[in-house]
């Protein structure tokens, strides 16, 4: 009878996902990512679309609370102004990447990509991407 020398490599112990069962590393939630994404929705809270004021006139948005800026469409400029729309909601989650989605020039429309991440049950960041819609609001004959 011939006996095998046993090769022992020292690795984190696995466990299975309480939800589905797969191998994962030992965690707060013994819950893999995709389980917890699920489960938990950490784009609650963050507004789905927002309102910015565009005047046809002068070609500029409006920034509150009473001036008006000059910025070209999918600038830093104007990505500074929806993400400050926003700014509330976005205090209680960690923004990571925020960027113009494209969209048709006649469309009116401002598609912003962000994502977030955000630790749920003391477990690590889980990271979620949306799409922000703010529309345009045209203003005409606006004296500012």
């Amino acid at each position: 009878m011939e006996y095998m020398a046993e090769s022992i490599e020292h690795s984190p112990g696995h466990i299975l996902c309480c939800e589905c069962g797969v191998p994962i590393s030992p965690n707060p939630a013994n819950i893999c990512v995709a389980c917890l994404r699920s489960k938990v929705d950490i784009s609650q809270g963050v507004p789905k679309q927002v309102s910015i004021s565009f005047c046809k006139q002068c070609q500029r948005y409006f920034q509150p609370p009473a001036s008006w800026v000059q910025c070209a469409l999918e600038s830093r400029e104007l990505l500074a102004l929806c993400l400050k729309k926003i700014k509330a909601p976005l205090s209680k989650v960690r923004l990571v990447d925020a960027g113009f989605v494209w969209t048709e020039p006649h469309s009116k429309r401002l598609k912003v990509k962000l994502t977030i991440q955000k630790e749920c049950w003391n477990y690590r960041c889980v990271p979620a991407c949306l799409a922000l819609c703010g529309g345009e609001n045209q203003t005409q004959g606006f004296k500012h």
